[in-house]
């Protein structure tokens, strides 16, 4: 029963923490400077390092952690229902 109460902790957790992660790669790659190549490549840098990813891996980390989730919720679903 243990088992069953953390892995939906752990799923919901981490399907807020999906959509934060693609939420904030979206909102910080709109506010990216286009105009400027060594601007962008600095920020996505800065971006890099601070985060771990640039604005698109942050979305692909987003959405990675949210399949992750989802099917993890579905494991639950059927242990659950056992």
């Amino acid at each position: 029963m243990i088992f069953i109460r953390t892995g939906q902790i752990l799923a919901t957790f981490g399907f807020i923490a999906g959509i934060m992660a693609i939420g904030m790669g979206i909102f910080l790659g709109f506010n990216l400077p286009a105009d400027d190549p060594e601007t962008f490549a600095r920020t996505q840098a800065f971006y890099e390092k601070r985060y771990g990813a640039t604005t698109g891996g942050m979305v692909n980390q987003g959405v990675y952690m949210m399949l992750g989730s989802v099917v993890l919720g579905l494991l639950v679903e059927i242990a659950r229902k056992s």
